[in-house]
C-alpha cells in the first residue's frame, strides 16, 4: 500500500490514506445509478485521514451499506459497512493514479450491455 492523497472537485474535503493498488469495479444498479452510469471505481485504504468533514454528506443505501458524497460539489466519496470505518474510496478522487490496476469486477451480472 502506497501513502496517497485526494479530494473531491471543488477541495472541500481532501484526504490522506495509504491505498491498495487494486481497483474494485461494482457494477451493482445502486453504484450505475450513483455514479451516472458506469460502475464504481473504488480503491480499498487504510489509514483514511479527511479534512473537511463537515462537507461529507452520508446516506444510508441499504441496510447495510453507507454511501457519502461532498455537500458541496456532489463528487461520489467512499462506500462502507454503516458503522464501520471507511475502507473504500473513489478512485477519481485520488491526486495520483499511477501504478493502479483493475483487481476484481463484481456484480458483473448487472453491467450493462453498452460496456465491454
Amino acid at each position: 500500500m502506497d501513502e496517497r492523497s485526494g479530494q473531491c472537485l471543488c477541495g472541500a474535503v481532501r484526504f490522506t490514506a495509504s491505498v491498495a493498488p487494486g481497483i474494485l469495479l461494482c457494477h451493482c444498479t445502486q453504484c450505475q445509478r450513483w455514479t451516472g452510469g458506469g460502475p464504481l471505481a473504488s480503491v480499498r485504504v487504510r489509514d483514511l485521514k479527511l479534512s473537511g468533514e463537515d462537507e461529507v454528506l452520508a446516506y444510508h443505501a441499504s441496510d447495510w451499506g453507507e454511501r457519502a458524497v461532498c455537500r458541496t460539489c456532489g463528487s461520489t466519496l467512499y462506500w462502507r459497512l454503516q458503522g464501520k470505518r471507511v475502507v473504500s474510496v473513489a478512485v477519481g478522487l485520488l491526486d495520483d493514479q499511477s501504478d493502479l490496476h483493475v483487481a476484481e469486477e463484481i456484480f458483473i451480472d448487472n453491467r450493462p450491455g453498452w460496456l465491454k
